[in-house]
């Protein structure tokens, strides 16, 4: 692989669930997939985060998600 090659390559800091997550559309659920589903799941823990640390960086609730995560 060339030194160009190598660098163009990006991969993701954090993952989420994002496959047929029980979502709710009008009255009923649906199982959707996509990155609108993955959000929600991330954005829950940076709250949960904030919460506990409010005096956190932005930066630093990433390392604590990325650092922490299985």
């Amino acid at each position: 692989m060339s030194k160009l090659n190598c660098l163009s390559v990006q991969q993701p800091d954090i993952a989420a669930p994002g496959v047929s997550i029980l979502a709710a559309v009008g009255d009923s659920y649906e199982l959707k997939s996509g990155t609108s589903m993955a959000c929600p799941h991330v954005s829950a823990v940076v709250a949960l985060l904030k919460m506990v640390h409010p005096d956190w960086s932005p930066a630093m609730i990433k390392s604590a998600i990325v650092t922490t995560g299985t």
